[in-house]
């Protein structure tokens, strides 16, 4: 897969040499793993240069390629409906266990905004997002987390205190939202929501959103109206997809 997504994305088309240097590969695996994706229409070898650029087989996988998530769907009114009546950018994503994966983006009529295509990777700690999906990790689980991935500072505002993060995303799982004020992007506010699946002492957290919007600190009132508002589609969402998924386990 390494090989065949460097083929694809690279600019011109690599040789042998090239691809097994950039992937730190030697060249005779190289030439087994070329040779097995040509075998089968993965990659094609251009008959002059020798060289190789991606195959049949991925431009009509990639044709007919369609990421099935109901949830996107499913949450997008209420999402829209948040966007509007906050005129702000909205984002839903799940978490991965290495990163927080964007599935949908609903954008606001401003021109100055942040955007973030479906299929973008965040970090863990990306603001209010990161907060809300690690606070309600099992203990145990976002202990190893932590351990193996230390607080980064993306701003001089973001929390780089272990203790003090942990005693945020308490707070956070208290209160059902999580927020932001310039800890993932220089002056922008942020605030997250989860989205549940079950009931009672069955639900979990299957995903989550959050809204995003440059100068919060600016406006009075503005973080306030955010949190009340996601707070209600979190409910309502959570109540949603519990419904309609049932139960999957």
């Amino acid at each position: 897969m390494r090989v065949l997504k460097m083929i694809v994305a690279a600019p011109k088309n690599p040789g042998i040499s090239e691809i097994a240097a950039r992937l730190s590969l030697a060249k005779s695996t190289t030439h087994g793993i070329l040779a097995a994706l040509e075998e089968s229409g993965w990659v094609l070898r251009d008959p002059v240069t020798r060289k190789y650029t991606a195959g049949h087989a991925v431009k009509n996988v990639g044709e007919a390629a369609k990421v099935r998530v109901p949830l996107v769907p499913q949450a997008r009114p209420m999402l829209e409906k948040l966007s509007n009546d906050l005129d702000e950018d909205v984002f839903l994503g799940i978490f991965t266990g290495h990163h927080i994966l964007i599935l949908d983006q609903i954008e606001s009529s401003k021109e100055l905004k942040v955007t973030a295509k479906p299929g973008t990777r965040l970090p863990i700690y990306a603001g209010s997002a990161g907060k809300i999906f690690l606070a309600y990790l099992e203990p145990d689980v976002l202990s190893r987390l932590m351990c193996q991935n230390p607080l980064r500072e993306f701003t001089p505002r973001s929390i780089t205190d272990e203790a003090a993060y942990l005693a945020e995303l308490k707070l956070v799982r208290k209160a059902g939202i999580a927020r932001d004020m310039g800890e993932y992007l220089p002056n922008v506010g942020s605030v997250a929501a989860p989205i549940f699946h079950g009931k009672k002492y069955r639900k979990r957290m299957v995903a989550g959103f959050w809204l995003v919007g440059l100068d919060w600190h600016l406006v009075q009132g503005k973080m306030e109206a955010a949190e009340r508002l996601a707070l209600r589609v979190s409910e309502a969402l959570s109540t949603a997809v519990s419904n309609s998924y049932g139960d999957v386990s």
